[in-house]
């Protein structure tokens, strides 16, 4: 179960266990934002299981969202985000000084998290440009794209992956309506491009998609 961890990634099982033992749990329901003992935004957390949604709201009221956090995942209150739970999630937590001082006792700890927070600063960064500079077929040709990458196994059909997002979902992370996101893939499934169901996605013709994004 640990290993699903990122931060954990190199550490023993034992070790990882001693570590985990410091975090307090939470569970939350769906729609539910994330919150601890007290107002504080002094946390570091890991989701163990659901999914969240982390988001930000422009002057004008419109929900940017830059991420969704799976299981495995860690994230910080600090962002000043909103943290809204997509589904039933069960959350360790721990204050920022209880974690520097994991962090002292466990140096090798310190150069994972370095790259995780590296891969989170290029996800947002990557968000905000494909935001302001891309059209909205290359927004959902990007995400599409990506996710490729980082989860596809190949078959004779084609690169084939887990989404995890709805329609809905997937609108929301490139700031667009369901309806434009459904289109849009209907489009790319008549094409040849991918093949997609609720479930699992299959990336047929890559260099079509990569021109596309």
């Amino acid at each position: 179960m640990l290993d699903k961890f990122k931060l954990f990634k190199g550490l023993t099982e034992a070790e990882a266990e001693q570590i985990l033992r410091c975090f307090s749990s939470a569970g939350f329901a769906k729609k539910e934002q994330i919150r601890f003992d007290d107002s504080s935004k002094d946390y570091i957390y890991l989701v163990k299981s659901g999914r969240v949604k982390i988001s930000y709201l422009s002057p004008e009221g419109k929900e940017i969202i830059v991420t969704i956090l799976h299981s495995g995942d860690i994230y910080s209150l600090h962002s000043e985000a909103n943290a809204t739970v997509l589904e039933p999630a069960e959350i360790f937590y721990i204050g920022t000084e209880g974690f520097k001082k994991i962090l002292l006792q466990n140096p090798g700890l310190a150069a994972g998290l370095v790259k995780i927070l590296g891969v989170i600063l290029k996800n947002t960064n990557d968000a905000l440009l494909n935001l302001a500079f891309k059209e909205v077929n290359s927004r959902v040709a990007s995400l599409i794209l990506k996710t490729a990458r980082e989860k596809g196994v190949p078959t004779p059909e084609g690169l084939e992956f887990e989404i995890g997002l709805t329609h809905e979902e997937i609108a929301g992370l490139i700031s667009s309506s369901r309806q434009t996101v459904t289109t849009i893939l209907n489009r790319f499934e008549s094409a040849g491009i991918i093949t997609a169901n609720r479930k699992k996605y299959v990336v047929r013709d890559m260099e079509m998609l990569i021109a596309l994004s």
